[in-house]
């Protein structure tokens, strides 16, 4: 049997972020993938902000596009167009973003293996199927980087996040003359309680997909998302994932933790999970580093982690979760409305001006900051009250059918 301080099972980038900080601190790390070394990597848009580079340790060689502008198109046919002065958001070549970490990794120490499919997880012990055949190492502490693995889940007994939102993806050949813009469709026709996307990707490739609640199948709706905003465009192929929404209660236990989109590290209002992912992988590693070494592998010893990740993202995903609850209570009026609201060019520049995609929760203080917007944002903050008021009645029912209106 073969001893590691820290196994790390998943090697997109999350895992490889979590293992490269485990060996960096002092671990002797293993790291499993059960796809091959050159598999393609599971749905993601990569968009993401500048800042998201740090954070995973990467170059912008992995970088495709650099994003100044964000039109959203409401139910109704009202757009709004944010433009930022400065580029505020990047579109990541996931496929090299996982092959730099994974080198990386491998650089710090780690060793790296793939095509193993891990079949058991025990106190103390990984047991896997590779093409050697069954294998069994000791591990201190296994960091689970599974992303939304059912079937690893159950045999692990770890946790899961508790909702998870349907998508599905399509790449298409589309040529843009707006290289540097990506695009929101919001309506119940096109992604109920969600939205649909369009990010320029590649070199005459786009990004288009959509997200729908726990139950929904996401294929007819990318379908018509496709046959009304890029008819007759071919798409080169289509994948199909899962979003969580909302972090998991209990990201630790004798012995593991879970990262990424496995503990719901991923922001609740857009989906994107690279950078909040990436920051408390850095954690992860960190910590089941210094509790493999220390002896110190129970469930009582790795609190620390959870009380490190909420520091790191917690607000955060509060806010997210927060405004995601928002824009599950309104309807498509609701937004036709809100839209009508917000379409004040003074409002819309000074969003692009103060916006941060990782930082939401700032945008609320930046506004109430600016006196001469109170008057455009007051009958914005009625509309929010009346639609969350509704949709507290409609939960008191569906609880309840003798609830009191």
């Amino acid at each position: 049997m073969s001893d590691y301080d820290v196994v790390v099972i998943g090697a997109g980038a999350i895992g490889g972020v979590a293992a490269r900080s485990a060996a960096e601190a002092g671990a002797r790390v293993l790291l499993l993938e059960r796809k091959g070394e050159t598999a393609e990597p599971s749905l993601c848009t990569g968009l993401v902000s500048p800042r998201t580079l740090f954070a995973l340790g990467i170059t912008e060689l992995s970088c495709l596009r650099s994003i100044r502008s964000v039109v959203a198109h409401a139910p109704g046919g009202r757009r709004l167009t944010i433009r930022t002065p400065t580029a505020k958001a990047l579109v990541l070549d996931r496929s090299r973003v996982e092959g730099q970490l994974r080198k990386r990794a491998a650089d710090a120490g780690v060793a790296v293996r793939f095509q193993c499919d891990a079949c058991s997880v025990r106190a103390g012990e990984v047991a896997f199927r590779s093409p050697r055949g069954r294998e069994t190492v000791s591990a201190g502490i296994v960091v689970g980087a599974i992303g939304l693995n059912e079937t690893f889940a159950r045999i692990a007994s770890f946790p899961r996040p508790p909702r998870l939102f349907n998508a599905a993806q399509a790449s298409v050949a589309y040529e843009s003359d707006e290289e540097d813009t990506v695009r929101v469709y919001l309506g119940r026709e096109t992604a109920p309680r969600f939205f649909g996307w369009a990010v320029p990707a590649e070199p005459g490739g786009m990004r288009v997909g959509v997200a729908v609640p726990p139950g929904m199948d996401p294929g007819p709706f990318l379908d018509g998302l496709l046959q009304r905003r890029f008819a007759d465009t071919p798409v080169r192929f289509r994948r199909h994932g899962r979003i969580p929404i909302g972090p998991v209660r209990e990201p630790i236990g004798d012995g593991f933790l879970l990262v990424g989109d496995a503990a719901g590290h991923v922001k609740p209002l857009s989906g994107g999970g690279l950078y909040t992912g990436a920051i408390c992988a850095r954690i992860a590693g960190r910590i089941a580093a210094a509790a493999a070494i220390q002896g110190r592998t129970k469930r009582e010893d790795l609190g620390t982690y959870v009380d490190a990740c909420e520091r790191a993202i917690g607000s955060e995903l509060r806010f997210g979760l927060a405004a995601r609850d928002l824009l599950e209570s309104l309807s498509d009026e609701g937004i036709d409305e809100a839209f009508a609201l917000l379409d004040r060019p003074e409002l819309l520049r000074f969003v692009g001006e103060v916006g941060d995609i990782d930082r939401l929760r700032h945008l609320p203080r930046e506004i109430a900051s600016r006196r001469s917007l109170w008057s455009r944002i007051l009958p914005l903050l009625s509309l929010i009250d009346r639609h969350l008021a509704a949709r507290g009645r409609q939960q008191r029912l569906a609880a309840s059918p003798d609830a009191p209106l």
